[in-house]
């Protein structure tokens, strides 16, 4: 078994550029992102599309377009959380999110937008903490509009939270190119780059002196400060290992291949690195 690791901080939204995209069935997704082309796909309907000509910077970005099915109008949505949609009757929910432990003021990005008869595009930033089986939001914010954007133009997304002493465990990212109670079908919304802002001193020297490095199926992790707390999520959002660390150098074994992430929280500062475990 083979171990890289792909040295990517997860405090920065997850393929916030949508350079990344992977193939599923008739479709394609950004990585990290759930859409409704899993349900819509079956029809030869595509909501979210990759777009590579118009494009903020990099390679690629996200095409959002509301569509209808049967005659019910669907929105064009991207989510950090779980999307679900019945078919039959057109109820959907979105749920948690992408592990997170961060602590951003800011959201930013680039859009372009062309509404249908007034239609309003959306996009809204959640940190949650997660109590078992509830989803508690700690912070919000989010940006809306309803004009003809032809340019890429920045947007900016205060977030706003309930409690500063709270630590989110989740980051769920929502964009809709419609309005979720009136969508109108063909309003298309491009969307790239999202990026956080964090305050100042948000990490301390300690623990940009970390290091993480993976060999074979070994996790090492080197300059910890004492009394750290280690966790291991997989790409599904569960904690696989968890400990507290009194020693400045600490190694662990993960048998099984996959995407996982791992936080080291100290004196309140969190640093989050994903690493990749391959045969």
């Amino acid at each position: 078994m083979l171990a890289i690791s792909l040295q990517a901080l997860s405090q920065q939204v997850p393929n916030g550029n949508f350079e990344s995209w992977y193939n599923e069935s008739n479709y394609q997704n950004p990585t990290y992102w759930d859409t409704p082309n899993s349900t819509t796909g079956s029809l030869n309907v595509f909501c979210v599309q990759k777009e590579n000509s118009i494009v903020q910077n990099g390679t690629a970005a996200a095409k959002i377009q509301s569509k209808s099915i049967f005659g019910t109008p669907i929105p064009g949505l991207v989510t950090l959380g779980d999307f679900n949609v019945n078919i039959i009757n057109f109820v959907s929910t979105i749920e948690g999110g992408y592990p997170f432990t961060y602590k951003p003021t800011i959201l930013k990005g680039f859009y372009q937008y062309e509404p249908i008869n007034g239609d309003q595009a959306f996009i809204g930033v959640l940190l949650l903490k997660q109590n078992g089986n509830v989803w508690d939001t700690i912070a919000q914010g989010n940006f809306k509009t309803t004009a003809t954007v032809l340019n890429w133009t920045p947007f900016t997304i205060n977030i706003n939270y309930s409690n500063l002493s709270e630590t989110p465990t989740h980051l769920n990212i929502i964009v809709l190119s419609s309005d979720k109670d009136a969508p109108q079908p063909n309003s298309t919304l491009y969307i790239d780059n999202l990026t956080f802002e964090y305050p100042l001193n948000s990490e301390t020297s300690s623990l940009n002196k970390v290091q993480l490095y993976t060999y074979q199926n070994k996790v090492i992790i080197n300059n910890i400060e004492t009394n750290s707390q280690i966790t291991v999520f997989n790409s599904n959002g569960q904690i696989v290992f968890e400990k507290y660390i009194h020693d400045a150098n600490y190694s662990f074994n993960i048998e099984q291949k996959g995407i996982y992430f791992v936080s080291i929280k100290s004196n309140q500062n969190v640093l989050n690195k994903k690493i990749a475990i391959l045969e």
